[in-house]
């Protein structure tokens, strides 16, 4: 079937018509943003202390990157919180450092954004069951350090040793910051340890616990010190004098009940409150347990043991360790 010159100009001038038909939807959804990605997402960029908070409409992070004018070496590296570019994504620019592997063979420089010394041992190739580095391998990697590179092997032993004293530390205001007075000498404790031993060229050169079990935990020692931080209480300076258990009404019980001893002393509650434990040097531990018509402020009363005791103690100004 033929078609006349008529129809053949009708389906063209239909055709032009679709056509212009289209251009004009393209244009008016260009003008609005109807059909097109233009939403814009905000992206946190890390570069080293560099932090910048950026509006984008990149569909990549390289884009990104191009936009910010930040350039990457071959051996710098980046790592964002999504594959694709998203609202509230991160990307975390890790700039390669040069570090030297030192080994008894040689030396060489390598690149690396590894952040500690074991992630760069691992990285430059060494198998970590036979080669260590000498240096912790938790240290964090800084520009131009050098990592020694050793091989070894590793050991379990066991042996008991002691235990460092600890010091129960007490505030006194009349020392400097940092000053540090011994009152008594503790006791080291002792405890049984398995160690795991790594020895190069015959010399142990690093060794880590595997298990420890505590055989005797000591007995703490007292000190003294002009920092108010980690102490228990505070030191004070008191006027003592010395009372037996049958002084008073004769019975020997204390103000709150309890039998008087070694160990007990009367105090004004107003000052020590009734209940607290005081340490004084030269008598020992002790508790606030009881009270006395004399014993007014700055004052305190130990009770001894027996009457001589007391006529040898006499009245004497004392050192006080006031728990908190």
């Amino acid at each position: 079937m033929k078609h006349s010159t008529f129809e053949k100009a009708a389906k063209a001038m239909t055709c032009s018509l679709l056509l212009l038909s289209m251009a004009a939807h393209t244009d008016l959804a260009m003008a609005f943003g109807f059909g097109l990605n233009h939403e814009e997402k905000v992206v946190t960029v890390y570069d080293g202390l560099d932090k910048k908070i950026v509006s984008t409409a990149a569909g990549n992070f390289k884009q990104i990157l191009a936009d910010l004018g930040l350039s990457l070496s071959s051996y710098d590296k980046y790592w964002t919180s999504s594959e694709d570019v998203k609202d509230g994504s991160i990307m975390v620019v890790e700039r390669a450092v040069p570090v030297t592997i030192v080994t008894a063979k040689n030396s060489r420089i390598i690149y690396t954004t590894k952040q500690t010394v074991q992630g760069v041992v691992n990285e430059a190739g060494f198998d970590w069951r036979k080669m260590m580095p000498i240096e912790d391998g938790m240290m964090k990697v800084s520009q131009g350090m050098q990592i020694h590179v050793v091989p070894y092997t590793a050991k379990m032993v066991n042996r008991t040793e002691s235990m460092p004293i600890h010091y129960r530390k007490w505030y006194d205001a009349s020392l400097k910051p940092g000053e540090k007075v011994v009152v008594e000498e503790g006791i080291p404790g002792r405890r049984q340890v398995e160690m795991e031993e790594f020895v190069s060229d015959g010399k142990i050169i690093k060794t880590t616990e595997a298990y420890v079990k505590v055989l005797d935990p000591g007995i703490p020692g007292i000190m003294k010190t002009g920092d108010m931080e980690g102490t228990e209480g505070i030191v004070r300076i008191m006027n003592a004098s010395a009372y037996h258990p049958s002084d008073g009404n004769g019975y020997g019980i204390t103000a709150t009940g309890t039998r008087a001893g070694h160990g007990t002393i009367a105090v004004d509650p107003r000052v020590i409150p009734l209940g607290t434990k005081v340490y004084i040097p030269k008598y020992g531990h002790a508790v606030a347990a009881d009270t006395g018509g004399a014993i007014i402020g700055e004052r305190i009363d130990l009770c001894m043991e027996t009457f001589e005791e007391c006529y040898k103690f006499g009245r004497q100004n004392v050192e006080v360790f006031v728990k908190y």
